[in-house]
This record gives structure tokens, sequence and C-alpha cells, in this order.
């Protein structure tokens, strides 16, 4: 069985979630099965994760520049033609969302992530407001949907009125393999709460740090850690003057191994959000034992389970208290440290890889 997959996501992320989840997945599959082979059909892509794994590529990487997202795509749409009529794959896994096309005779199969630009349209703008028609035309033309959670799968059908005879959910894995604690690691001057990823929008980082902000528990006791997400804006740092802890809030980038010894040092993971397809970050946190706080909306409930405690996350007063019940309580933070190593050991890259394969058996 060949299995391709498109170069739609690897044009666009030079690093990033999506390109991560299909590089595991051509990685391991054919690891999994001897009788699968995978290749990714990029020509000309700006991914470094593709650029620095054993998968089978054909294309290269190159530098980053203004404007490749209106010039990748187009090159890799015309090029990849002349690669599709010699590869003749049995499954055709396309990466992300395109009106395009391309010519397969292989059933086509669409993972969707999330459905976030739907029930939050007023959060974007630019290219971005192209999204949801571009995922429409791509889930019509799909032979099957992969969705990442139940709670996607339910906003599929929903927005869309796709079918749920035509979605897989299939959960994604924390890529997490070893965790180096470093004991003695402490990159702040006391505890910290870490938060991780992007800030902006539904990630409703402004109400974390406001609840943060007035709390005298948590303010007088903790910095904040920010990961990820770029800098901080103007509005943040004046956010943060305005609550008077512009020196407890901090930002810095990290790698796996750097963000692996972050989350098993933290006193606390927080995650915020207003919805979120799956949430990897929680995976990632309760994998390096660190204590979970997050939203009881989109599909963190159905990942973190019991393993965390959940807070309405347009409620401050409310985010504030939760945080504070878990950091008072040494109990409370062990419990959810043991119980997070038990909760997280049913998302594993061998169960997605396994579900991934049978699916596509079962449509060739």
């Amino acid at each position: 069985m060949h299995v391709l997959y498109d170069y739609q996501i690897f044009s666009l992320q030079e690093l990033g979630g999506i390109s991560r989840y299909f590089v595991e997945l051509a990685r391991r599959l054919p690891d999994y099965s001897t009788d699968i082979r995978t290749t990714v059909l990029a020509p000309v892509h700006i991914n470094s994760y593709l650029a620095n794994s054993p998968v089978h590529t054909i294309g290269r990487k190159v530098a980053s520049f203004p404007g490749k997202h209106h010039v990748l795509p187009w090159v890799n749409r015309v090029s990849g033609r002349g690669f599709l009529k010699k590869q003749l794959p049995d499954i055709f896994h396309e990466t992300y969302y395109s009106n395009i096309s391309q010519p397969v005779r292989a059933p086509r199969i669409l993972t969707v992530y999330d459905m976030i630009h739907e029930r939050f349209p007023d959060q974007f703008h630019g290219v971005d407001l192209k999204i949801p028609a571009l995922k429409k035309q791509a889930v019509a033309r799909a032979d099957h949907v992969i969705a990442i959670s139940k709670s996607t799968r339910d906003d599929l059908m929903e927005y869309l009125g796709v079918s749920p005879e035509k979605i897989t959910v299939i959960p994604l894995a924390p890529s997490f393999d070893t965790v180096d604690e470093r004991a003695d690691f402490d990159p702040t001057d006391r505890p910290y709460l870490l938060y991780v990823g992007l800030r902006g929008g539904v990630k409703n980082f402004q109400r974390f740090i406001t609840a943060f902000g007035r709390s005298q528990i948590l303010r007088s006791g903790f910095n904040v850690l920010c990961v990820g997400g770029g800098d901080f804006t103007v509005e943040e740092e004046r956010l943060f003057r305005e609550l008077k802890v512009p020196e407890q809030v901090r930002h810095l980038q990290a790698d796996d191994s750097l963000l692996a010894a972050l989350y098993a040092n933290a006193a606390l993971f927080v995650y915020p959000s207003l919805y979120e397809g799956f949430g990897l970050p929680l995976l990632e946190a309760m994998h390096c034992g660190c204590p979970v706080a997050c939203s009881n909306a989109g599909s963190m409930p159905e990942i973190a389970g019991d393993a965390a405690l959940y807070f309405d996350p347009l409620n401050e007063e409310e985010v504030a208290s939760v945080l504070e019940s878990i950091v008072q309580s040494q109990d409370m933070a062990h419990s959810l440290r043991q119980r997070g190593h038990e909760r997280e050991k049913m998302f594993s890259w061998d169960l997605c890889v396994a579900q991934t394969a049978e699916l596509y058996r079962r449509l060739i």
C-alpha cells in the first residue's frame, strides 16, 4: 500500500503541529507494517520537520520568504501534477484545505483539526477568512474525513452537514519520547505557571493574565512563563503594567527538550482557550508530570478527562479560584500529576498510526 501526502501544509508551515502530525504518520506507518510505503510530495517546501526526517520526500526545502503562502502552493500545484502521474498511490491524503483537486484515482483522505474559523469568524482577517470556504470544498471532495477529536467530528456535522459515516475520529498523541526533568532547572526566581502557544483571540490569554494579576495568592507567590507565540505585543505589555505584574510575566522560545523541562518543573500548566479542536499541550503537560488547569470548552474535557481541574474561561474569578486551589494544595497537585500520567497513556502514536492504517486499508 502506497500512501501519498500532498505538499499543502509543508508549504505553509516551517514548524507547527499539523506538519508534525503528518511527518510522524509518514515516518511511523512503514515501521508499523512492512506493506505500507509512504511518500510526501512537496516539490518546494519550507518545513523543518520534513527536511530533518527520514521520510521519503519528493522535493526540497527552501528558505522562507515573504509571500510564500501565495507562491509555493502555485509552484507545487503545477509541478506536483507530473509527479502524481508517476506515483499512482493507493491512498492520497491531503494535508490542508484547498479548492484545487489534484488528479488522482486513489481514495482521497482529509484530516480536519478544528472548526475554529466557523465558530469564531470575528477572530480572523486577511487570508484566514478564506479558510472556511476552502475547507468546505476539501471536505466535499474527500472520500473520507479524519477528525482529531469527537468535538471536531460533532462540529463537522453541525457546521458542514457531514454525514457521520464519512468521519472517523483518530486522536493525536504527544511527541515527547523522553523527559529531561532537570531537577535543578529554574528559569525564574520563584515557582511559575506555564502557558504554551499563541496568545491572541480565542486563546484567551488576556483573561488568564487578568485573573493572575488580580489574585493576591498567585501574584505574590508565582511568575507566569509564556513559551512560543512570539514576543509580547504592546497591548499585552500595557496590560501587565496595569495589573502591576510586568516583571512576573516572561516569554521565551523553547525546543522540545527545553519545553519538556519547563512542563516538568512548572507548578501548573494553564490552558484557558475558548476552543480547541484537540489541545495537544494538555497531553504534553500530562506526559511531563505537570498538573493541568484548563477551560471547560471545546475538546478539552474530552482530552483531559479527570486529569485536570476545569474553569469557565469567561469568568476571571473562577479562573483564579481554580488556579489557587491547585497551587495551594500539594495533595491536589500530586493527584493531578498521577491522573495525568494515566490519562495520557490513552493517546499514543502507536494507536494513532494503527487506527490510520486500518482506515486506509478499509478505503482501498
